[in-house]
């Protein structure tokens, strides 16, 4: 087979071009101490990263989920502890209305206990940001109402109304279906002030919910503050509303309690799998930097070479004798 000049050339530029690629593709693994830049560098690599960067990425969204949940469930935590001091003050009261004090006195706390009830209504208004914790999923909607109503008897009569739902807010921790016992971070007003009764307003003709442990305050506070208070049913009935009430109130405190515990354990777990993730991608996409130093090394003592034999194939010719 005849060799020509051109044969010549074009063999040396072939491999010579191959020699600039590897060295240029070493460069780009070395500006950034990554193996991988494209899917075509290694396709099983590539794959295995995307998968590790999806998961990576589904990490640290939950984990962002449990940070916001943490802190919704620590909010009315502190919301439930308020309200446990309100409902020891309330029983403090009831306590103290006994037969030795004056009517004044017994109205003196009547007051108190209706700043008390205030108070109480507003801590079921309490927000994070725009949202009102104890409305369910109608988080935009104050949730307790303290106002008065005409029963069926055609009486006026104080109530607190519960304007919320009974739906759960989810703040999922984990891949799957949402499950709300396991990712509901907030309390009702129904679960946190309630049991929930049901009343027709006579005025309006509308069914209205009403919660029972703030109703039954309000009717201790009605007798307080009557011309003669019964302080009879005063240590009896009364104060058997307000510690229910009071043991309501903990239920519930104790229930977002656990929750909020669990979803510590998960913080950690993930926290672990971030560690993991990030470990296992690193050891996929990360340059072995003294290898690849070695490689570019001798890669530039192979462009070097052919840059030599270029400079002796490149000026040979028929013109080059002619001349």
């Amino acid at each position: 087979m005849r060799i020509t000049n051109n044969m010549i050339v074009n063999s040396y530029l072939t491999s010579f071009n191959s020699a600039l690629e590897r060295q240029n593709k070493l460069q780009e693994q070395l500006s950034d101490g990554k193996a991988i830049h494209r899917a075509s560098d290694d396709p099983v690599r590539a794959v295995r990263s995307l998968k590790y960067n999806t998961n990576l990425a589904e990490n640290v969204q939950f984990d962002q989920n449990v940070k916001d949940a943490t802190s919704w469930m620590e909010t009315t935590d502190s919301a439930m502890s308020e309200m446990n001091s309100i409902m020891t003050r309330a029983r403090e009261l009831v306590v103290s209305a006994d037969g030795t004090k004056s009517t004044d006195a017994l109205h003196a706390l009547g007051d108190e206990l209706s700043g008390l009830i205030d108070a109480a209504v507003t801590i079921g208004n309490t927000q994070i940001g725009d949202r009102y914790l104890f409305a369910g999923q109608m988080d935009k909607t104050p949730p307790l109402t303290r106002t008065t109503i005409t029963n069926a008897a055609g009486e006026s009569v104080e109530v607190v109304l519960y304007n919320g739902d009974n739906n759960k807010i989810s703040m999922v921790s984990q891949t799957g279906l949402v499950d709300p016992t396991q990712d509901s971070v907030n309390l009702t007003g129904v679960e946190a002030f309630g049991p929930a009764d049901t009343m027709t307003d006579a005025s309006t003709g509308n069914t209205v919910t009403t919660l029972k442990t703030l109703n039954d305050l309000i009717k201790v506070k009605n007798e307080l503050l009557k011309p003669n208070p019964d302080t009879s049913w005063m240590s009896s009935t009364g104060l058997a509303y307000v510690a229910d009430g009071h043991d309501y109130i903990i239920q519930a405190q104790t229930g977002i309690g656990a929750r909020s515990a669990s979803y510590e354990m998960i913080s950690n777990m993930l926290l672990a799998n971030n560690s993991t993730i990030t470990s296992n991608l690193s050891a996929n996409e990360d340059l072995d930097i003294p290898k690849a130093i070695i490689a570019f090394k001798n890669s530039e003592n192979v462009y070097n070479a052919a840059l030599a034999v270029g400079s002796k194939i490149m000026p040979q010719s028929l013109v080059d004798f002619l001349s």
